[in-house]
């Protein structure tokens, strides 16, 4: 985990040895992090929601809640299993105010499956989508919630068209293409932990 400054990128496991003695579970940062954000909307909550949130054990998830505490993110009320996000948690998080009605992401993240459909059956497209989730504080079923996380795996079509640089950009702008202005929701590259999470399977 990083200190407590969330100007700094996040490291890519949560923990080190020289916090700890006992060896601690191999969990993205980004994970933990995607369940700090979707706490937003909540006043409190306890180590289950946070478990069933990223897939994990009852000692797994006591240890990195220990971390989290530790660095400021979260507060536990009166020892009980209780916990709030701290204003720290929720800036290292990114997380917003939840403010969009439930609904309306939920027709978003239908109306991005639909263009995801369409990329896929178009070969003309530079790129094929293989897999693509979405995850946040929808599933929550709050009535006001943030923009829904979109994440796609795309699939070169035709050969890259330059270096590195330019590749990536061309990769930036198609998700940016598949996002269409749409700010209900936010596309971006899959990574694996988006799949160990909760999250919902757009096809």
């Amino acid at each position: 985990m990083p200190r407590r400054n969330p100007k700094r990128p996040p490291q890519e496991n949560v923990g080190n040895r020289e916090e700890t003695s006992r060896p601690l579970p191999s969990v993205s940062t980004s994970a933990v992090f995607s369940f700090l954000k979707e706490s937003r909307g909540a006043l409190t909550w306890n180590m289950r929601d946070f478990q069933d949130c990223l897939n994990l054990g009852a000692k797994d998830g006591k240890q990195i809640l220990a971390i989290l505490q530790m660095q400021g993110y979260i507060q536990q009320r009166d020892d009980a299993d209780e916990y709030l996000t701290t204003a720290s948690g929720e800036a290292v998080s990114g997380s917003k105010l939840p403010r969009m009605k439930r609904e309306i992401v939920e027709e978003a993240i239908a109306t991005i499956t639909e263009r995801i459909a369409a990329i896929n059956r178009d070969p003309r497209a530079k790129f094929s989508i293989r897999k693509a989730v979405a995850f946040g504080d929808f599933l929550s079923k709050r009535p006001q919630v943030q923009a829904a996380d979109v994440a796609v795996m795309l699939t070169r079509r035709t050969p890259p068209s330059g270096n590195e640089d330019n590749n990536n950009k061309e990769e930036q702008a198609f998700l940016k293409q598949i996002q269409a202005m749409n700010r209900f929701v936010h596309v971006q590259r899959y990574q694996p932990w988006m799949s160990e999470r909760s999250h919902r399977n757009l096809f």
